[in-house]
């Protein structure tokens, strides 16, 4: 599956994105770097961060708007294209994979408008929808604020909240969202 990965993002790679240091989480004040020098300095993001830039997301997410990216992890994506690999076969997942519409769709599904800290995205009692950049909604499960190893989705957990960035919030997620 690694390798599968690989030649898919070889070429994304080769933009020599700028490493940046490492991710600080818990401040609600606006970081100094934008979501997208956060995502490039964390190696557990190059999967995400090459596919912003297949995309042609990068511009969008390092400018001054205010957004929530619900960021999967490397493993997070390997899991999803091994998944795919052993349903539509690895032909089809890498045809999917280089299909520009379908990837820009799913990267939409993880970016929400404006600056979301945990609160805001979690209720106590009930699931709250969460519209997505892609029009389509997302349901956070009930549980309060947003901590280390609440449940965004039935399948996504949430690794690492309330990270600030310049321009927005990173909640770190374990799965990939799928419209």
């Amino acid at each position: 599956m690694r390798r599968l990965t690989a030649l898919m993002m070889g070429a994304v790679l080769m933009a020599g994105l700028i490493a940046s240091p490492a991710v600080a989480k818990g401040d609600k004040a606006p970081g100094d770097q934008s979501i997208v020098e956060i995502a490039a300095g964390n190696p557990n993001f190059s999967t995400l961060v090459s596919l912003v830039v297949f995309a042609e997301l990068d511009g969008v997410l390092a400018n001054d708007g205010q957004f929530t990216v619900f960021a999967p992890t490397n493993d997070a994506f390997d899991a999803l294209i091994e998944g795919l690999v052993d349903a539509i076969g690895a032909e089809a997942t890498a045809a999917l994979l280089s299909n520009k519409d379908f990837i820009t769709d799913v990267l939409l599904y993880h970016v929400t408008d404006g600056r979301r800290f945990g609160n805001s995205v979690f209720n106590a009692n009930n699931s709250k929808a969460i519209e997505m950049l892609n029009g389509d909604y997302t349901w956070s499960n009930p549980g309060g604020t947003i901590t280390d190893g609440s449940a965004l989705t039935a399948d996504a957990t949430v690794v690492a909240a309330n990270i600030s960035a310049s321009n927005g919030v990173i909640h770190v997620i374990d799965e990939v969202l799928v419209p």
